[in-house]
């Protein structure tokens, strides 16, 4: 098996075909001495093998690498470097001699990477090229150029270490990170990127124009230009939105990349979401101003109530100087008359009912100025009241004779309450009558109501308020108050409470004056029922429960339209054509009952908000909570009365 020092080194790889010419024969004595020097000196193990894998030749790199001499090699099978187990050993020869095969009949190289365990236990990383060539006797050995590439894989795997360590911290940091083209389209992004914008994958991102998720596209214009200008953004505000339409608010922290011309080629940085703290922070800012508000309505209102008081205690404390000197005569002096005695006790009487009068006023004001009043909200007719108190009022216009009148038409409805709205006829008609000569006249009339609101207005004849003392009508802490035409005395706070009561059922009132010429209180109060439609749809499969609720509901509101329907079905066709502002339906009808009647009208855009109040019997089986949730505004249960249904109209136009 042994071969010749010179045998070794004229080893040729296989040339088919290729004659040996004389000038080769002399080349090859260089080719000697070259690859002899080569062979010797390589950093890389070189051994030459048999067909049956046994070594022929080995380089001194090789016995270093494998740690072993070349006595110990030659001669002996490669799976030495393996193993020493016999059978193991018998199969790695029929590995290599398949190679061997594999190699002659392809006359090509053959490259892979293995790991070698030493004699020592060392384990070593090998890079294997191997070839077939001829020897100068003609044999076929193969020749095996192997690289100890330990150090190499090594660094590789500690790169890729590396590679997956930083990839981790990327994919799977809390914080939003991307990077983007100048163009706007995604070239990576984490985890996090995707859940923060609303993404599935990083493919489908990857589809997306980022300048689409911005909610004003020109934000990325700006973007662009400052990373274009100053190479990075830090702490800049975006709004965007996520696929479902969500608004995002979000800060971006973030670099420009450029290539070693110093073009921009990329964008990368990091997104926070501060959605939720722009809301609290809104929160906190609207609290503020509440706050704010509220710190200059309570400095007002300190500043309100000191001048009250101011005012309050020199008009309660008057009087009793009065009354007590009054009291003082008629206990001390025993020689009075009873003439004047009489006229004493007259004078403590009317001092001692003016201050009744003061105080009850002033609690009045106060239980009505902090809530403590409970307003009983229900219909009512501004007509009706209005009347009620000119007729009250009537025998002392006479005695003065003053015309008092009311012109309202009847049904000015409104929402409100009856004691409170009836206190601000008295008190607006009573003024009047106090400040409008003998002849003059008193009318309560309804102005054009534009916007849904009823005008009425308190127009007297009488003296006249200066346009200086307007502005102090309505204020309780400038107690406005003059004697009448006829002696009478004020209180101040009777406007003031005016004011309050109508400002409760949110509306206003306003005051027009002209010295000689009279004065005119204009209260103008929300119409409920100005927005009830020109069409309500009652749906019942009785005739006359149909005719029944029609008339309750055409007393309640004389210009509105009334629609029918027998059964759910027929009232959808209605609904279609007449679009009704309001349904009122029984629940057990044939062919589609209330409920599923409920659920046609909600499932329609154009007439899912239509208020629906549904009527049940006792022993029906619809349940009120299902109905509400199928989208009744009201369930109401028979028998009902016509104030029941004309209630619950008022009280769904009346919810905001």
């Amino acid at each position: 098996m042994g071969t010749n020092s010179a045998s070794i080194i004229n080893f040729v790889p296989t040339a088919r075909g290729t004659q040996r010419s004389r000038l080769q024969r002399t080349e090859s004595r260089h080719q000697r001495s070259l690859l002899a020097l080569v062979w010797d000196n390589s950093r890389d193990g070189m051994c030459l093998t048999d067909a049956h894998g046994f070594f022929v030749k080995v380089n001194p790199a090789f016995c270093n690498l494998v740690g072993k001499s070349q006595p110990e090699l030659i001669g002996r099978n490669v799976s030495i470097l393996w193993t020493e187990r016999p059978a193991a050993g018998e199969r790695i020869q029929r590995l290599y001699e398949h190679r061997f095969r594999s190699l002659k009949e392809s006359s090509r190289e053959s490259k892979g990477e293995h790991r070698l365990i030493l004699s020592s236990g060392e384990m070593r990383e090998i890079e294997t090229t191997m070839s077939i060539g001829f020897a100068d006797n003609g044999e076929r050995l193969m020749l095996s150029v192997i690289r100890d590439i330990t150090k190499r894989k090594t660094v590789e795997r500690e790169l890729l270490k590396s590679e997956k360590k930083y990839h981790d911290l990327f994919d799977f940091s809390v914080q939003p990170m991307f990077r983007s083209t100048p163009d706007g389209l995604i070239l990576d992004g984490n985890r996090a990127l995707l859940r923060l914008l609303g993404f599935e994958s990083l493919e489908e991102l990857k589809k997306i124009d980022l300048s689409n998720l911005y909610d004003n596209p020109d934000d990325r214009v700006k973007l662009r230009r400052i990373l274009e200008k100053t190479g990075m953004v830090a702490n800049i505000e975006l709004h965007l939105r996520r696929t479902t339409g969500e608004p995002l608010t979000v800060v971006e922290y973030s670099r420009a990349i450029r290539d070693d011309d110093g073009n921009v080629i990329a964008y990368e940085g990091v997104l926070e979401d501060i959605t939720t703290r722009k809301m609290l922070e809104e929160q906190v800012q609207q609290h503020v101003t509440k706050l704010e508000f509220s710190r200059q309505q309570l400095t007002e209102l300190n500043t309100h109530k000191n001048r009250l008081f101011s005012i309050l205690s020199h008009d309660l404390r008057s009087p009793f100087s009065s009354i007590l000197g009054f009291c003082d005569i008629l206990l001390n002096e025993a020689d009075l008359s009873e003439q004047d005695r009489h006229q004493f006790l007259k004078y403590i009487q009317e001092s001692a009912q003016d201050q009744l009068n003061l105080v009850n006023r002033l609690l009045d004001w106060s239980r009505l100025d902090t809530g403590r009043v409970k307003m009983e909200i229900k219909e009512l007719d501004l007509a009706v009241l209005a009347q009620r108190c000119v007729n009250g009022l009537l025998g002392l216009a006479k005695s003065v004779h003053v015309h008092v009148e009311s012109r309202l038409p009847e049904r000015v409805m409104v929402q409100g309450d009856e004691q409170l709205l009836q206190q601000v006829f008295n008190n607006l008609i009573g003024n009047a009558l106090k400040f409008t000569p003998h002849g003059g006249s008193i009318v309560v009339a309804l102005r054009d109501c534009p916007d849904n609101h009823w005008e009425v207005e308190v127009k007297d004849t009488g003296v006249g308020i200066p346009d200086h003392d307007l502005q102090k009508l309505f204020k309780v802490g400038e107690r406005y108050s003059k004697r009448g035409l006829h002696g009478e005395k004020g209180t101040g706070l009777g406007l003031p409470m005016v004011y309050e009561i109508v400002h409760k059922h949110h509306g206003h009132i306003d005051v027009e004056s002209e010295v000689g010429k009279g004065t005119t209180f204009v209260m103008t109060l929300p119409n409920p029922f100005a927005d009830a439609g020109s069409a309500l749809l009652v749906v019942d499969d009785e005739e006359g429960v149909r005719v029944l609720h029609s008339r309750f509901l055409s007393r309640a509101f004389p210009h509105t339209r009334i629609l029918f329907a027998s059964d759910g079905q027929e009232a959808m066709d209605v609904v279609r054509v007449h679009k009704p502002k309001f349904i009122i339906s029984d629940y057990s009808m044939p062919v589609m009952n209330g409920e599923e009647l409920i659920k046609k009208v909600k499932a329609n855009a154009e007439t899912s908000s239509i208020p629906v109040v549904i009527i049940t019997g006792v022993d029906s089986c619809a349940n009120s909570e299902a109905l509400m949730k199928a989208g009744a505004t009201e369930v109401l249960q028979k028998p009902i009365t016509p104030e029941q249904l004309v209630t619950a109209i008022q009280r769904i136009v009346s919810t905001p």
